[in-house]
């Protein structure tokens, strides 16, 4: 009786233990060849994860190293590097739910990122910062936290690099796609829930 009693009181232990915190994905990555775009952002690597703080991460990876001065033109508005993710809208039909994009500050080296919601009617709307860093001369980070694009079990993503050189085509610029168009990588961010 005491046995039995001993273990109705474990059980009932491991039953009011907190569940342990879910452990953050590895990341979720999409590879593209090199050399299939002209300038220097040229995809080769493009990724997300959940970080252990809940916020999201992409990374873009280019074939070589690159400066923001890659990013920016003699006239109109400057290139950018953007992952565009889907939530809702379908892949290669649709635009993309959101854009986290990274573009040149107006002077000096700096990178600003944005999450922004797509409009049908208009111009992305801003709706939330995102902090880039560069690890590495070839790579960029974009941080956001998740609560900027509501709650999703998964997403489906992508990323594009434009370039406006003055050796690329006005007004498009130079672009690159990874993957390439109209396949697309996907993170699962609830447990059960497939990424599309």
């Amino acid at each position: 009786m005491r046995r039995a009693a001993a273990t109705a009181v474990a059980l009932g232990a491991l039953a009011a233990a907190p569940a342990p915190a879910q452990a953050p994905q590895g990341p979720a990555a999409a590879k593209d060849r090199a050399d299939d775009v002209r300038g220097a952002l040229d995809i080769v690597r493009v990724a997300m994860e959940r970080g252990e703080d809940g916020r999201l991460r992409g990374e873009m990876t280019m074939a070589d190293d690159w400066t923001t001065s890659a990013l920016r033109a003699a006239a109109g508005p400057p290139g950018s590097l953007c992952l565009s993710l889907h939530t809702a809208r379908e892949p290669g039909v649709d635009p993309a739910d959101f854009l986290v994009c990274a573009t040149p500050s107006p002077t000096g080296d700096e990178l600003i990122g944005r999450v922004m919601r797509d409009r049908a009617n208009g111009r992305p709307r801003t709706l939330a910062g995102a902090a880039v860093t560069r690890p590495t001369g070839r790579t960029v980070y974009l941080r956001f936290a998740q609560s900027s694009i509501g709650t999703p079990a998964s997403l489906r993503f992508s990323a594009e690099a434009i370039n406006r050189a003055a050796r690329c085509p006005r007004p498009l610029g130079c672009r690159d796609r990874a993957p390439n168009a109209p396949q697309v990588a996907g993170l699962t961010l609830r447990s059960g829930a497939l990424p599309g």
